[in-house]
């Protein structure tokens, strides 16, 4: 009768820890998601034992674990885990070697679930397992229901170990043993190494996106109005209408007036030169578009300020004779530019001769 209902203990107790079991493998399938980034491990444990007193036991031999578990979310793992621990009874002692009468022996199979506080690699838990716990000696034998309560810290060492230090407070309910004791409080002090597996790896960071060009600034606006843009305009302050090159510049039609020179610090103009400039109204007049700038010159005798003067007074000179001879004022501008552009050697008298002149620039059309 003894046998039957132990058996029938026995049936329960592993019945209930296999429904544990797959109740958390059920959990697991929903929350994949959430795993840790390492979500699997096998641990190992080994640590010393503080057994019930009413055991009537010594202590022989290290308290060892060993285990299998994943973690569901950052937070919470599930391991399935067996322990065990060796001894002898108290005041015994064996007959002969290799006698076995006096040894005792304590195994525990279980579920035990573990909450982490926190997210830092070191970092508080507690505890809280049932399993089955086998006793067994050369007086007794048979299972029991086991509840485990306890706390610990846990720390990751590298990508792929972490280890744990836990004390775990563990009460057993052996109505079989032959002592007539039915439950037993045993304090279990550990450290542990956990070989972390099975996540994937963090994708590699995506590569810096290409730097985008800025777009491209508006025209700048053509100040002068000439056609050409301020950033390739040589010539800013081109006069509007005027014909310009592709920097911007004016065109100079040059036409000269051969024959207008002038006497050495004169600007009085020649009877020869009256018959060029006669010549030059009749032009102008008969092509009414055009605007002309006449433009005096000097040689580089004298000073420069004086050449100045002299060259921009001859300039006047020609424009009033033309002027005189029905060529719009409106058509006709005056300018010096006094020694700056020789056409020939300063040097000899000729080449001074031919620097003293007046030419018609065309400015528009």
């Amino acid at each position: 009768m003894g046998d039957a209902l132990q058996e029938e203990r026995y049936v329960k107790t592993r019945n209930l820890v296999l429904s544990l079991a797959a109740a958390s493998l059920a959990l697991g399938a929903g929350n994949l998601a959430a795993d840790a980034d390492q979500p699997y491990h096998v641990s190992g444990q080994f640590g010393s034992v503080n057994l019930d007193n009413d055991r009537d036991t010594r202590t022989n031999d290290v308290w060892w674990s060993v285990g299998f578990g994943r973690f569901f979310g950052n937070n919470f793992s599930l391991d399935l885990e067996y322990d065990q621990f060796s001894g002898t009874f108290r005041g015994t002692q064996a007959a002969a070697p290799g006698a076995t009468y006096d040894q005792w022996k304590l195994s525990n199979t279980g579920l035990m679930g573990r909450y982490y506080f926190g997210q830092s690699k070191v970092r508080p838990y507690l505890a809280v397992g049932v399993g089955s716990q086998k006793h067994r000696s050369v007086l007794d034998e048979g299972r029991a229901i086991s509840a485990s309560f306890g706390l610990g810290l846990a720390g990751q060492l590298t990508k792929h170990f972490s280890a744990r230090a836990q004390a775990l407070y563990r009460t057993d309910w052996d109505d079989n043993s032959q002592f007539q004791q039915q439950r037993y409080n045993d304090l279990i002090l550990s450290v542990g190494l956990n070989f972390d597996f099975g996540g994937k790896d963090a994708p590699p960071p995506p590569p810096p996106a290409a730097p985008v060009a800025p777009p491209p600034p508006p025209p700048n606006p053509d100040l002068d109005g000439d056609g050409v843009l301020n950033e390739r305009d040589k010539c800013p302050n081109t006069r509007p209408g005027a014909v310009v090159d592709l920097d911007g510049c004016e065109v100079e039609a040059v036409i000269e007036l051969e024959g207008i020179h002038f006497d050495f610090d004169k600007a009085t103009l020649k009877p020869e030169a009256m018959v060029v400039l006669n010549e030059a109204a009749a032009l102008l007049s008969k092509h009414d578009r055009v605007v002309v700038e006449v433009a005096g010159h000097t040689d580089s005798r004298g000073s420069e300020s004086y050449n100045q003067g002299l060259s921009e007074r001859r300039a006047n000179a020609v424009k009033n004779y033309l002027t005189s001879k029905g060529v719009k004022a409106s058509r006709l501008s005056a300018r010096g530019y006094g020694e700056s552009r020789p056409v020939a050697s300063n040097d000899t008298d000729a080449g001074r001769a031919e620097n003293r002149r007046v030419e018609m620039i065309i400015l528009d059309r």
